[in-house]
């Protein structure tokens, strides 16, 4: 058994956040890893925001674990793949996992995660805003298919062994921006994803041009997204509710309430954004 005092505090804090024990590794452990940090961990971009002017007076963003999940606790943060994952990265190799980056369409990141007596890598992506709630096994599960009301992410064999395309359909409509190949024999550092990064940050940008925050609830059997003033609420049979939000005090609510997540600054992300000339209560069609 891992001993507690044998992991860093931050890894403790960690799985004490995504209520998780400690465990060895094995796949239902990571499957119980995958769910807990989807359900537990915003998808969102206001981290992003936050950390827009800091990152332009470093040009550099450092993948740091400990920061991570201090803002976890203190502000409810999550972030998009580059800090979620990589910080999912350093606790799944604490836990005894065999955990590696990988790179789709050349700017996502993702996880690559062997168990310590076997060969075959599982796909791992908490840092997406797609239902993985377990490891996607590449080798032996062809046809596998994520998926949660309506939204669903199937990863097929390219022609090259160790190659792959990610494809990503919500509602039956392929989406065709989001079909990523990836190389599996390719192995990558953090510091290799800074040219991903530096466009990440660019204003005017997906991430730097909106306002965007994601969870799923199973309990609920519901995903909640936020993009800008519009607030989806997904059933586990793909029926969508649409909310139209009127001002910050209305997003304020449905962060604390719908999302709870009530540290999370919201109205900070939304000052940084008109800064940059974004009004996200404009008319949108979102």
């Amino acid at each position: 058994m891992i001993e507690q005092k044998r992991l860093p505090q931050w890894a403790i804090n960690y799985l004490h956040y995504i209520q998780v024990p400690i465990q060895e590794p094995s796949h239902e452990y990571l499957k119980e890893i995958c769910i807990a940090h989807l359900n537990r961990i915003p998808f969102e971009n206001i981290s992003t925001l936050l950390h827009f002017k800091e990152y332009h007076k470093k040009g550099k963003l450092v993948q740091d674990e400990e920061e991570f999940v201090k803002q976890l606790v203190q502000h409810h943060m999550g972030g998009t793949c580059y800090m979620i994952n990589s910080s999912l990265n350093q606790l799944l190799n604490q836990l005894g996992f065999h955990s590696r980056y990988a790179l789709l369409g050349g700017g996502h990141v993702a996880l690559l995660v062997r168990l310590p007596n076997e060969k075959e890598e599982m796909y791992v992506d908490c840092g997406n805003s797609a239902p993985f709630f377990e490891p996607v096994r590449l080798e032996t599960d062809y046809g596998n298919v994520s998926q949660y009301g309506g939204i669903e992410v199937r990863i097929r064999p390219g022609e090259e062994p160790g190659t792959y395309t990610y494809y990503r359909y919500v509602d039956g409509n392929l989406l065709t921006e989001l079909i990523w190949s990836f190389d599996t024999k390719k192995t990558y550092r953090f510091d290799d994803f800074q040219t991903a990064i530096k466009k990440y940050f660019q204003p005017n940008d997906l991430f730097t041009s909106s306002l965007r925050c994601q969870i799923w609830q199973l309990d609920q059997k519901r995903s909640l997204s936020l993009v800008n003033n519009v607030l989806n609420i997904r059933d586990n049979n793909g029926n969508v509710e649409k909310h139209k939000l009127t001002g910050s005090n209305d997003i304020r609510e449905v962060i604390d309430y719908e999302f709870k997540l009530p540290k999370l600054p919201v109205e900070d992300a939304i000052m940084v954004l008109q800064e940059l000339g974004v009004d996200i209560f404009e008319d949108s069609e979102e």
